[in-house]
């Protein structure tokens, strides 16, 4: 079986049509603030986020010393769990918080996850 090359890149189009637009973290400027959550604090914080309903409706958490605020929807449970995680990998232990942008099928987020209070 020979495929050409011109069929492959409009296959690998349309695949990226149907996938979910998401950016990766984008990490604070800012570092080195004294009051922080802990990792598996700030692990335990999107289970409580992204466990509840909170992920399908602009809402906020505040946990300890960190704060998550949500603008927007998540097409998806799923979405919000890996958009958390993605915001804790990439800043954690690197600044102080990030923010996630989403957006899929008509739905779009901003989750902005403050591992600090300062």
């Amino acid at each position: 079986m020979q495929f050409k090359l011109g069929a492959i890149a409009t296959l690998a189009a349309a695949l990226a049509a149907l996938a979910p637009s998401a950016l990766a973290a984008n990490c604070y400027s800012k570092t080195g603030c004294g009051k922080c959550e802990s990792e598996s604090s700030m692990y335990a914080a999107r289970q409580q986020f992204c466990g509840s309903d909170d992920w399908n409706h602009s809402s906020s958490l505040t946990w300890g010393s960190a704060h998550v605020t949500l603008s927007g929807e998540f097409y998806s449970q799923q979405e919000c769990w890996d958009g958390f995680e993605n915001i804790i990998e990439q800043c954690y232990g690197q600044r102080d918080g990030g923010i996630y942008n989403y957006d899929y099928n008509g739905d779009s987020a901003r989750l902005d996850v403050n591992f600090c209070s300062c």
